[in-house]
């Protein structure tokens, strides 16, 4: 069976050396149930993952108990790269997962030795960091309903850019794999205020919803006004 290829393989495209080849030839396909870590605070910085599949929630926590989600992260997305020789964050499947585990230094020797593959990887660091600014900006400064309008904008492109099977026009149509729990967690709020705000959104008509994991938003441009902005950056459609 061929091995899948996922968002590392894509960066990769038109750039060859013996290192690239050997960094493809140590991925391992790994599949996670709901719940499961993939990574652990403090774990050895051993191994990246690149997702082919599911929705991982990126957290902190901190010594008082408390967690921080900093970001969900979905098909065509990798975590695990990091300065340090131990992960300061917790990842864990939402769902049922699949990614592809790659050695940190197989990777490593494959940056240093591939330098139009290294480019493609700094440009997507790059993105990363603009998507930590935009989630700096949706928990700042503004209200509860804001926050969550915003995040139904950060969620729609998200799921654009990151299709499994490549970026694609951007739908009304928005998953919604997390637990209130966890969007609260991501927004720094109580689960009743996210609660409220989405059941505010829907008795005004704003959103309206296909089951307890999707909702679909029926007035984009009251979502836009309340989440401050017309989208999240590097994104396609309308």
């Amino acid at each position: 069976m061929t091995q899948p290829r996922g968002h590392i393989a894509e960066m990769a495209q038109g750039h060859s050396s013996p290192e690239l080849d050997h960094l493809f030839a140590e991925g391992r396909l790994r599949r996670f149930s709901a719940g499961e870590h993939l990574i652990t605070e403090g774990e050895a910085t051993d191994y990246v993952f690149d997702l082919l599949g599911g929705t991982v929630a990126l957290a902190r926590n901190g010594r008082d108990g408390r967690r921080q989600i900093l970001s969900f992260m979905g098909a065509r997305q990798f975590l695990g790269a990091a300065s340090t020789r131990n992960y300061p964050n917790l990842a864990t499947a939402l769902n049922d997962v699949t990614a592809i585990c790659y050695p940190r230094s197989a990777l490593e020797r494959a940056l240093e030795t591939t330098p139009g593959f290294a480019s493609e990887f700094r440009r997507v660091l790059t993105r990363i960091l603009e998507a930590a600014h935009d989630h700096v900006y949706t928990v700042g400064q503004r209200s509860a309903m804001e926050r969550v309008a915003s995040f139904l904008l950060y969620l729609r492109s998200n799921q654009a850019r990151f299709a499994p099977d490549g970026p694609r026009e951007k739908s009304i149509d928005i998953d919604l794999p997390m637990t209130r729990s966890d969007i609260a967690d991501f927004l720094g709020l109580k689960i009743e205020t996210v609660s409220r705000s989405f059941s505010a959104l829907k008795r005004a008509g704003v959103i309206s919803y296909a089951n307890s994991h999707a909702c679909r938003i029926e007035k984009l441009d009251r979502i836009r006004v309340l989440g401050g902005r017309d989208d999240f950056t590097q994104h396609r459609g309308a």
